[in-house]
């Protein structure tokens, strides 16, 4: 049964609002499910990061070029409240979950990429030391400032030196890629701590101040995301007390109440890292995607078709409107993934922390994976449009490949599907 398509120009009829300029979200990624008070508080997280867009597009090359986004856009991030989505209520926070927070870094994302991905990574480990840390140690770290900007790094250099002290540990060493590091209130290094009485080693996670490390200048010479922060933080003779160490049971999966589900009644705060941390760089990538298709509107709305001898715009041309269309679903479906992934998380969390069913490690890889494929239909959109675009826009400078070059830096890092395809087979199979 055929639908009646409206006459004339039916393509413009689908991309009206979808324009760079138009005030509007422009894309699928509504606020749904939610009522009331929280539903108004994220409507107007996401109007807030909308109004700083066109800002973090003029400041992109500035903020490549600085390896941050600048003091005075740190400033407009906390006061429009981007780092107490997370934060619970009991806190000073307003405790809207993952899903909420997937969406407003999002929009950052799509105002700039390498702010997102800098402000995302240092507001996004309010969640994890909500969850898992203990609460004197919880009132004592988000009490300084009433929030938390703290990157975090797995990648810990040769000279990374830790020693038990009594009632703690203590730290000296050096970590890369501490994404958020510039604007930092603490940072959250981990590594291998054998146990004290014998046994197996495992991984643990400090807390420590800004008073206790020294952010490195050292970021901005990979092919992208050169704005993100990730500089490397050195650590100098830290003492961290007992109850800033958390042994990271939590990591793949967790079964029953955490610290911060049972401190703040919300199960948000009782979900493993490995279901969470993905999500944010689909997120993140999800508005890179969505930047890159106002990019190319502009492109394909202002030039000319070649071979049309200027008579015809490349958005009027099938080709074009075939390209552009088959990247707005692409990035769309990412967008929708990337929110689905965050509800996702929540009720799992819910059903753990209810003792009907575990969040456990092969649930939490295929959530991972879920928002690794996200990401590649995006990489996939970017280098589409890229590639139609016309040479010009692959020059320095210029948008599209700013975007792609954020894109190919997020593909670098080795946590990438390839890898946990495997593990998560051997998690799904026992083997």
């Amino acid at each position: 049964m055929s639908r009646n398509l409206p006459s004339g120009d039916v393509g413009s009829v689908y991309l009206r609002g979808l324009g760079p300029s138009d005030p509007t979200p422009g894309d699928i990624g509504v606020v749904v499910g939610r009522d009331g008070s929280t539903r108004e508080r994220l409507e107007g997280l996401l109007a807030a990061a909308r109004e700083l867009r066109p800002r973090l597009l003029a400041e992109q090359a500035e903020t490549e070029e600085r390896g941050a986004y600048s003091p005075e856009m740190h400033r407009a991030f906390v006061e429009a409240g981007f780092f107490r989505v997370l934060l619970p209520k009991a806190l000073g926070g307003f405790e809207l979950g993952a899903e909420a927070f997937y969406q407003v870094i999002a929009e950052v994302a799509r105002g700039c990429p390498s702010s997102a991905w800098c402000l995302c990574l240092a507001a996004g480990h309010t969640l994890t030391l909500a969850s898992y840390w203990p609460e004197r140690a919880q009132r004592e770290i988000f009490g300084e400032h009433g929030y938390l900007v703290s990157p975090a790094s797995f990648n810990g250099q040769p000279d990374v030196v830790i020693t038990r002290e009594e009632r703690g540990l203590r730290v000296s060493g050096t970590w890369k890629y501490c994404s958020g590091a510039p604007y930092s209130t603490h940072f959250m290094p981990s590594f291998v701590l054998p146990p004290a009485g014998g046994g197996e080693p495992s991984i643990h996670w400090v807390v420590v101040p800004r008073s206790s490390y020294t952010v490195l200048d050292d970021w901005g010479g990979i092919i992208g995301m050169r704005g993100s922060g990730s500089h490397s933080i050195r650590v100098d003779d830290a003492f961290v007390p007992e109850h800033h160490v958390v042994e990271a049971t939590w990591s793949s999966s967790v079964s029953g109440e955490t610290a911060g589900s049972r401190l703040y009644g919300n199960p948000t705060y009782g979900g493993p890292f490995t279901a969470f941390a993905e999500g944010e760089i689909a997120a993140i990538v999800a508005g890179m995607g969505l930047a890159a298709v106002d990019e190319y509107e502009r492109i394909i709305t202002t030039s000319s078709a070649p071979w049309s001898g200027g008579a015809v715009r490349r958005g009027e041309h099938p080709v074009w409107q075939g390209k552009f269309g088959t990247a707005l679903a692409l990035v769309d479906s990412a967008v929708a993934l990337s929110a689905r992934g965050g509800q996702l998380y929540e009720e799992l969390a819910r059903r753990s922390v209810a003792g009907l069913e575990p969040f456990t490690a092969e649930k939490a890889l295929r959530l991972n994976n879920l928002f690794l494929v996200a990401e590649n239909q995006v990489w996939e959109a970017i280098e589409m449009m890229l590639r139609s675009a016309g040479s010009r826009h692959s020059a320095d400078g210029a948008r599209l490949q700013r975007y792609f070059r954020d894109m190919l830096a997020t593909r670098t890092r080795t946590d990438q599907l390839d890898l946990f395809a495997v593990t998560t087979t051997q998690a799904h199979l026992g083997g």
